[in-house]
């Protein structure tokens, strides 16, 4: 976007994850780079200018509430703070405007004060806390140690930034800048925290999906893809390569003892993943196994699994328990979407073997059609989980185009954009709280959903359906809703 839109606003300070200044300055270039082009990629949408100032990054915008939604889902950034005031003069002059601005928000708290300097200043930052601290005494209590607020005060050259916010980032390292991963991805739980801790250590992750269970369980696994890829890899292109696994399960089942299934269809599982990553040139698998989980998971039968790939396997949950695993995919937003899927690894009521000898599933591997394996992995079908349509992420039942009379408009965008502009009577239900509280609704009323792209609004619509509810989501974006909206002969909106 052209700098001169956002010139005049206040800057939003970012600052990087303290791990990347501990790199070489090679390095440490190659990091800041990524990060600027994966955060210019989040904020297309959004006007901005972005600079490099002594380690940190200045963020200009018109819109700072959206730019405040889309930065706690870029890796790299340990916290940012949006400036309140900038005060060019003397200590005076920003003990006043810190007064001014913090008084209310220091009231009844403890508070400290914490400056920093960029570059040459003509005062210490010793001076400035003291000055500042004392300027502020009296509404709250100062508490070096475990204050309620921390305001900050950065000295750059342009003048002295006050803030009161310091907003927790991902942390990590840029999505990108350790190469290419290959994700093997369910779309449980496991396989997609597993693949966002891939992306939080600096892979770019593209995904390969075994497919056991025919089209309804590619299509929830191609939603959580698509969140994972939308929602924190900016600056990449995910991919979702779809191997056929009916064939070669339907062998193995036929060939096999029922006690071995799991291990050895982990196995083909893994080789499959191996084919694909080479294509792709993927330097390494990821996977979501955690140590004891499951019966396949134990350290004997991760023994028997590793010899099929012969690319190292990530498996950064292997020492999480399930508890940690569903709190995660709850914060990172896949939890609604995997809950929905099922579970085809349940392939035998057999008791499944917990302790497994190479040799022995070297054996029975080799009793196994390899050419079906072969033949699925050449057929796997490529999806751009960027470019995919709303008809090919939710059913065609899912949309309409029209604004049904008497049915309940509920707007699943964040409140700062609902706040922007949304439809007379619409609610408010931001995706994330709807995809988790959405039994709080009535079954008898219809339900209308809506939101900036016509995505989340159909996955949820298509969940409302599955639990029961008569609910359809708009097809389009917020221009087509508001044509539609003015040809109903309604009053335009604001």
């Amino acid at each position: 976007m052209p700098i001169h839109m956002t010139e005049n606003a206040l800057p939003i300070i970012i600052r990087q994850a303290p791990e990347m200044h501990l790199k070489s300055w090679r390095t440490r270039r190659k990091f800041r780079n990524a990060l600027r082009r994966n955060l210019r990629a989040a904020l297309a949408d959004i006007p901005h200018s972005l600079r490099v100032n002594q380690g940190r990054l200045l963020l200009r915008t018109p819109e700072p509430e959206a730019a405040a939604e889309v930065l706690p889902r870029i890796f790299g950034i340990s916290s940012f703070s949006p400036v309140e005031a900038v005060v060019q003069g003397e200590v005076e002059a920003i003990c006043r405007v810190a007064r001014e601005r913090f008084t209310e928000v220091v009231q009844g708290r403890t508070y400290a004060v914490r400056c920093v300097r960029q570059g040459e200043a003509r005062f210490s930052t010793q001076d400035i806390e003291r000055r500042v601290g004392a300027a502020l005494d009296g509404p709250g209590q100062v508490n070096l140690d475990h204050p309620e607020v921390v305001v900050g005060v950065e000295l750059q050259p342009d003048g002295a930034h006050l803030h009161a916010r310091r907003i927790p980032g991902a942390g990590g390292l840029p999505v990108g800048v350790q190469g290419r991963a290959l994700a093997l991805l369910s779309g449980g739980f496991d396989s997609a925290v597993a693949a966002w801790y891939a992306m939080r250590r600096g892979a770019a992750v593209d995904f390969v999906f075994c497919n056991v269970g025919g089209a309804a369980h590619e299509h929830l696994v191609v939603q959580v893809a698509r969140l994972l890829s939308e929602r924190w890899a900016a600056g990449t292109r995910p991919r979702l390569f779809v191997v056929d696994f009916r064939e070669p399960v339907e062998d193995l089942k036929s060939r096999l003892p029922a006690e071995l299934w799991q291990v050895l269809i982990k196995r083909l599982m893994y080789r499959a993943a191996c084919g694909i990553a080479h294509r792709i040139q993927a330097q390494a698998l990821v996977t979501g196994e955690a140590l004891s989980q499951v019966s396949s998971q134990t350290l004997s039968n991760l023994n028997s699994i590793d010899v099929a790939s012969d690319l190292p396997v990530l498996r950064p949950l292997i020492g999480f328990d399930k508890q940690e695993i569903m709190d995660r995919a709850r914060e990172i937003g896949t939890f609604a979407l995997s809950e929905g899927v099922p579970e085809f690894c349940a392939l035998t009521h057999a008791r499944p073997a917990v302790s497994t000898r190479r040799d022995r599933i070297d054996h029975h591997e080799s009793r196994l059609d390899g050419a079906l394996l072969r033949r699925a992995v050449e057929a796997a079908r490529e999806r751009d989980l960027l470019a995919l349509s709303d008809e090919e992420l939710v059913d065609p039942g899912i949309f309409t185009d029209t604004l049904p009379a008497g049915a309940r408009i509920l707007d699943c965008r964040p409140r700062s954009q609902y706040r922007e502009w949304h439809l007379p009577g619409a609610e408010n239900h931001p995706a994330d709280e709807l995809a988790e509280g959405f039994g709080r609704l009535p079954k008898e009323d219809p339900y209308l959903l809506y939101c900036s792209r016509g995505t989340q609004a159909a996955v949820l619509a298509e969940r409302l359906q599955a639990a029961g509810y008569r609910a359809q989501a708009f097809r389009g974006d917020l221009a087509r809703l508001k044509r539609t909206w003015t040809h109903s002969g309604a009053d335009t909106p604001a």
